[in-house]
């Protein structure tokens, strides 16, 4: 029963996250409401029968070799039973191992084509789910060592070199500032329509009022891991999230206490569960005065399987500051309804019932949820010494493109009073590079965000690094690396299989992997 549910389960995690089932989603199961807010998007039905189906076509090949010879054990002696049975298991130690050579058995040994869907398919679901289990307790080794220390350390030091001058673009050297993490919010739907409908006109008028970063990239694909990346300025793990470690997520920076040492008041806005995928405990290890969950609004309002939609969260934020404060603010709200299964509370705008046509039905909502909460804001006292930032917490695989590379992008725009004027970033970045470039604005001190950037330095490297299941992507102008750790081989543009590009891109993932083993 344990094997077949763990081949089932396989199939629709490939289909949603495009990597085999490991040990990850054991991790979301410590909340099991949220949990089974993401599975009621899934086909649990046809996922049911599939189960029901292999089962019994197993049991019955079991019970045809095994149950029905069960009888004849009882002519088996004790004494030389054991010692058989006890060679037999010293023997299946060679199999398990994969063989008498120097490396044991692991993932890349059924890696075997150019084409590395092939080489995800020949993986054992049930063997890659324990092995992960097994790798993630015991894992304090670095396995992506591709680089000597002192290449590692020049490579990566060359990365950041910027000596230029920065250009200024707020018009207030100390404006409050919100940062708001949209869900799942992808490049994709930016000026896009969908069944004849614009998909989030608010953001493709306001994107002109500001500062729109039209080549930015997400670090990973999921919400725990965009937190502390966009908070933060980490790099995310492949297989690990920091979020989840305490200890380790204890010890990074983090915005809101940057802010709060320098006269700002400091508040995170979530209209789900902070328990979710440990937030919380990042949330209070960061000098968050106050933190605004689902449990601060009253029961009729929680109508999502997440918790709160987007249009209440949004006005609680406003209600919250009504006033005028002594202190500026700096503020973190994060959406939630544009995430499976993609509820919204109103009327149907793109219609289909398809998930392509629900998901960007939801952001459709989300995006009249933000554009109205700016056209309130634009009527407080604090607006016109306000930077608001939004940002997509991750891509989404959806619209399908065809390309990988796509379900990293996501938008950002710096908008709000306190923007000077109006342009397009167009160089590649990336969600690590806001704590560096949103700090050096107000010229503040970044030096603890190691990892992130000031976009606006006028010499700043244009690149961007991300990772996925046990893999990484590597973006620079003309150039796009997606490599994968198990097989150690490219899996988009093999020709670029000697270049410093991928010396680059493995130097990234070794050294930022390593920063997270010593934390």
């Amino acid at each position: 029963m344990i094997i077949t549910l763990i081949i089932v389960v396989d199939l629709e995690v490939y289909n949603i996250w495009s990597f085999r089932l490991d040990a990850t989603p054991l991790a979301y199961l410590k909340t099991p409401k949220e949990a089974w807010a993401s599975v009621k998007s899934s086909p649990v039905i046809p996922l049911l029968i599939s189960f029901i189906l292999l089962l019994i076509v197993a049991s019955y090949i079991v019970y045809r070799i095994i149950a029905n010879k069960i009888y004849d054990w009882k002519y088996i002696k004790n004494f030389p039973f054991l010692i058989y049975g006890l060679l037999m298991v010293a023997v299946l130690i060679i199999p398990i191992r994969g063989g008498f050579g120097i490396a044991p058995m692991n993932h890349s040994s059924v890696y075997f084509s150019k084409n590395n869907f092939a080489n995800i398919s020949a993986l054992n679901s049930p063997w890659n789910f324990f092995s992960s289990l097994l790798h993630n307790s015991s894992n304090k080794v670095n396995p992506y060592t591709y680089l000597p220390k002192d290449d590692l350390d020049k490579t990566v030091e060359n990365l950041y070199k910027s000596e230029l001058p920065k250009k200024y673009v707020l018009n207030n050297p100390k404006p409050n500032v919100l940062i708001i993490i949209w869900e799942s919010f992808t490049k994709k739907a930016v000026d896009q329509n969908h069944n004849n409908v614009e998909i989030t006109p608010y953001f493709n008028k306001l994107k002109n009022e500001g500062i729109y970063f039209s080549n930015l990239y997400a670090m990973g694909d999921r919400t725990d891991k965009a937190i502390t990346s966009i908070l933060s300025g980490y790099p995310t793990q492949p297989t690990e999230s920091i979020i989840k470690l305490p200890t380790k997520s204890a010890s990074l920076p983090v915005l809101s206490r940057t802010f709060s040492e320098n006269g700002f008041s400091t508040q995170f806005y979530y209209g789900g569960d902070t328990d979710f995928a440990n937030i919380k405990s990042y949330l209070f290890s960061s000098n968050y005065e106050k933190i605004v969950d689902m449990n601060d609004f009253p029961d009729e309002l929680v109508t999502s399987k997440w918790g709160v939609h987007d249009e209440f969260i949004f006005d609680k934020f406003l209600e919250d500051h009504k006033g005028s404060s002594q202190k500026p603010f700096f503020a973190t709200l994060l959406t939630l309804s544009s995430h499976e299964p993609f509820e919204t509370p109103r009327e149907t705008k793109i219609t289909g019932q398809n998930t392509v046509d629900l998901y960007l039905n939801s952001l459709n909502y989300s995006d009249e949820s933000f554009g109205k909460f700016i056209e309130k804001a634009k009527t407080t006292d604090w607006w016109k010494n306000t930077l608001i930032i939004v940002v997509g917490d991750h891509g989404h695989k959806l619209p399908e493109t065809g390309k990988r590379l796509d379900n990293f992008k996501i938008p950002m725009l710096w908008t709000g009073g306190a923007v000077k004027n109006n342009f397009v970033y167009e160089a590649i970045s990336s969600q690590i590079d806001i704590p560096s470039s949103l700090l050096g604005q107000l010229k503040i001190n970044a030096a603890d965000f190691v990892w992130s950037k000031d976009l606006f330095k006028t010499n700043v490297k244009p690149w961007a690094f991300f990772v996925f299941n046990n893999g990484f992507g590597y973006v620079k102008p003309n150039k796009e690396i997606l490599f994968d750790n198990v097989g150690k081989q490219l899996m988009l543009h093999s020709e670029l299989e000697k270049t410093s590009d991928l010396m680059e891109g493995k130097a990234l993932q070794q050294k930022s992997y390593q920063d997270f083993l010593n934390r």
